[in-house]
Formats: C-alpha cells, structure tokens, sequence
C-alpha cells in the first residue's frame, strides 16, 4: 500500500467518512491484501521530491480515491461482509412542463441523460454488504426513499448508512420537451448530466467527477470536493468550484453567459473556440502560484501582471461593451495554471 492511499485512508477518518476502527481495519487488511497478491514485488526505493508534491497529490486526489475504493473492495468483505447487488428500474410520465428533480445519495454515482421517449426511466442499482444475501437485502430495501410522481422525481437516501456498508447508483432517462429544476448530491460517486434543459440545477460530489455536455441551463451550480468538473453547454449563469480537482468549460455563446470558476490546486481551462466573433469576452483570471496562459489574439489587456506567486491577467475583446451577446469568464486558482484558447 502506497503512502497516498495511507493518506487517503487518515483523511476518510478524519473527515468522518469511516470510524477510527474501520481505519485501521481497512490499513491491516489493505496490508494483507497487498502481500498475498501474486508476482507482486517490492518496489525499489525511490528518491523523494518534495517540489510540487503537495500539489501533485491533491490534484489526483479524487483518481486516488476512486482507485484505492476499487482495490479495498475485496478487503472490506472479511470484515463487512459479502457485497450484493439488487437492481430496480421504474417507468413513468411527466405531465408538468416544469419538472423538479431530486437525487440525494451519501455514496453512489448519479446519471441524468435525456433521450427522445416520451416517459422517464430511473435505473436504481443498491449495492449492499451483509453476512448473508437476507441481510444485505433488508439493508439494500431500507436503502433510500423514493417519490415518483407525474410532476416530479425524488430519491434520498438513509443518512443512517456508512459508505462501506452500502452504494446506491442512480441512472435517470429523462425525456426531452421538460424544463428540469435539478439538486442532485453524492458523497461519494461521479455525476454526469447530459442532453437536458435546466431552469436551475446543483450538483455537488465530495469525491467525484461532476461532468455536464449538450445541457442548456439558466443557472448552473456545481460543486466537487475532490474531483474535476467538466462543463460543455449553454449556461447563461455557470458556478463551478473544486477543492483539488481540475476545471474545463467549453462556453457556446448561444446568449451571453457568466462564468465563475474555481479550484484550489487544480488547473483550469476555458475553451472559447466555439464562440462567434460577434460575441464579446471578457476574462479575469487570478492564481497564485500557476501559470495565466492566454491565446487569443483580439484582446486588449487592461491588467497583465506575472510576480512569483502572484499572477493576475484582465484582458477583454475589442467592442465587448457593445456586443449583444457576452462571456464574462472569471478564474480563480490557488495552485493551479489557467489557459484561455
């Protein structure tokens, strides 16, 4: 087991994930699971580099986690149980122009992906761990709430339940036609939003991808603690944050659109490739100890300053004040580069 995943493990403890108990449970038999593994040699020493270390780490922290998840997977069973699965899938009709949406899970991935069929389909997939498959389907039933109606959607799981013990994973068919009102939150899983038209939407994940294509939204919140958030659509309102993941947004300037955007230690970059000539931007980009990377030639900097630790670039296209459409893009990073193409 590397020093990351020892890391990764201290942190879950700390941040309340699992007990103190389960730690150390999950250290020896990550341990033993390690030695019993077959044509696995020691490593040789490597020589330590303690430049950008920090860095490093928490920007691939949520690749990390979901890697060491994956690997701890068969260790967790000698002392939690065997894993089930029970999967449930429900059909329906939104009557409602306006649909509200509501997908709460402590541990477990979330997809939203519209199609072209006139009802809805929600695919519910629990994953359970119990002595016996009994055990594990009573916990798996008592899993999460759901109230499906012909004017909304809505599925929250029991707080009651650790990670370790159980995961429901959500996939939603939702049909085109609908304005959706979205919250969605997961602890510990990716969310994917795709092809679907947004009034409002938030979507939070302490340790995953939040990844939304082909949306349009008036308002769009999200929110990753650890993993990377990618957003290609059009948002006329976008606020994107990540704790150590990396930010990507491809603005399409079909109307003018504000974009917020920031990491703490990842990089982020915005793609304005797509826009049209005639759509004005404008671009406040901040990080302290990154690199501002900006290629477009049709800029005029108001504000171009490059100090070890501190680097700020305001730059704007000619006529942006006149322009009927406009892309105000603001970033912020701690450690991470920023690059506008």
């Amino acid at each position: 087991m590397s020093q990351e995943e020892r890391l990764l493990i201290l942190q879950m403890v700390a941040e309340g994930k699992i007990t103190a108990s389960e730690g150390a449970e999950l250290l020896r038999a990550l341990e033993g699971h390690r030695e019993e593994e077959p044509g696995v040699e020691a490593a040789p020493p490597r020589r330590e580099r303690r430049s950008g270390t920090s860095a490093t780490l928490a920007s691939g922290l949520s690749s990390l986690f979901e890697e060491v998840v994956e690997r701890v997977t068969g260790a967790l069973t000698d002392f939690t149980g065997q894993r089930y699965e029970f999967p449930t899938e429900i059909t329906g009709v939104f009557t409602a122009d306006r649909v509200p949406l509501k997908v709460l899970t402590g541990n477990g991935h979330v997809e939203l992906k519209g199609w072209d069929e006139p009802g809805y389909k929600a695919q519910i997939l629990v994953k359970a761990r119990g002595a016996t498959e009994a055990d594990a389907r009573a916990r798996a039933q008592d899993a999460y709430r759901l109230t499906a109606t012909e004017t909304g959607f809505q599925l929250e799981t029991d707080r009651r339940f650790d990670w370790s013990d159980l995961a429901v994973h959500v996939t939603l068919f939702l049909p085109k036609g609908h304005t959706y009102h979205l919250e969605t939150r997961t602890g510990n899983g990716n969310i994917r939003i795709e092809g679907i038209d947004l009034d409002d939407g938030t979507a939070k994940s302490g340790n995953g991808r939040i990844t939304v294509l082909d949306v349009a939204a008036d308002r769009l919140y999200l929110k990753s603690g650890n993993g990377s958030v990618d957003v290609e659509g059009d948002v006329a309102d976008l606020e994107a944050t990540t704790g150590n993941g990396s930010l990507r947004v491809v603005p399409l300037g079909r109307r003018s659109e504000r974009i917020q955007l920031k990491t703490g230690n990842g990089p982020a970059a915005i793609d304005t490739g797509r826009l049209s000539r005639a759509v004005g931007v404008f671009i406040d980009a901040h990080t302290g100890m990154g690199s501002v990377s900006v290629n477009r030639s049709d800029l005029v900097y108001e504000l171009d300053e490059r100090n070890i630790g501190y680097k700020h670039v305001i730059a704007h296209t000619e006529g942006y004040d006149r322009a009927e459409q406009r892309v105000d893009i603001r970033v912020r990073t701690g450690l991470g580069s920023i690059s506008v193409e």
